[in-house]
């Protein structure tokens, strides 16, 4: 019965998949584990089953080009991502906890989101002893470490007007140009005359970073003109992101601090 349940989740999906993990996960899997060794063996498959998934979709949320669905994604997962290691701290699956957080810390600065959403998740679902045991207690070592890299950045200075420009793996003459418009630290407006098709992939460069710059074709003469224009968002959403991240600190220092040191993970498993 259990095997049927396991395999029908496992190739369910949907919104009802993160809802289940976040939900049930843990607690099915406390009660196999005490069940005996056959549903030791169950639990097991089934936080591995949930890592599997939930590894595939961190990648595809941090790989996204759109930042704001980047970490509408990434803080969706944050709730399943609390269950998955509590789940296998509850099962004694120390090296699954450990092969999830290193994954979680070799990811990039924007996994920040993440992180937050499952600490926030969390403080309901662990408590005391059983926070280090679901490497809770790491996870927020490696965010209040990448949120103090961040802030201790220069801020943007009142007349840098650079903008940066994801890979996004296109490496095309457009983009080349685009690029060096966009890292100007002193230029605010480039009329551009280009062709439609050049055009409209300038159009999806910037619509898919959601760039602070508007771009409007001006359609006079041959080819028309694309006006590229930076806008003041650029400072106010650093302003927003500094603000955010401040924020973030201080609640990890209040709720997750002393953050316990990172050890090899060849010593944290047992």
């Amino acid at each position: 019965m259990v095997r049927r349940k396991a395999a029908a989740w496992a190739y369910g999906g949907g919104q009802e998949r993160p809802r289940w993990i976040a939900d049930r996960l843990p607690g099915l899997c406390a009660r196999l584990h005490a069940s005996g060794s056959a549903g030791a063996a169950a639990a097991q498959r089934l936080v591995d089953l949930a890592w599997e998934w939930l590894a595939k979709d961190i990648g595809i949320g941090i790989a996204s080009s759109s930042p704001s669905r980047r970490d509408e994604e990434l803080g969706g997962l944050g709730g399943p991502l609390a269950s998955v290691l509590t789940a296998a701290a509850a099962i004694g699956a120390a090296s699954t906890r450990d092969t999830v957080s290193e994954y979680v810390r070799k990811q990039q600065d924007a996994v920040i989101t993440l992180e937050m959403s499952a600490l926030r998740a969390a403080v309901e679902l662990a408590r005391g002893s059983a926070r280090a045991e679901a490497g809770f207690g790491d996870l927020a070592a490696d965010g209040a470490a990448r949120l103090r890299a961040r802030l201790a950045r220069p801020q943007r200075a009142s007349g840098d007007w650079s903008v940066e420009l994801p890979a996004g793996g296109c490496t095309c003459e457009q983009c080349g140009t685009l690029r060096t418009f966009l890292e100007d630290t002193s230029r605010r407006t480039f009329e551009w005359p280009i062709a439609k098709e050049r055009r409209q992939h300038v159009h999806s460069r910037i619509d898919a970073a959601e760039l602070p710059v508007t771009h409007v074709t001006r359609r006079q003469g041959r080819p028309y003109t694309l006006v590229l224009n930076k806008t003041d968002a650029l400072f106010a959403r650093e302003q927003e992101a500094r603000t955010r991240d401040e924020t973030d600190l201080k609640w990890l220092a209040g709720v997750w601090s002393p953050f316990p040191s990172f050890e090899p993970t060849a010593r944290r498993t047992r």
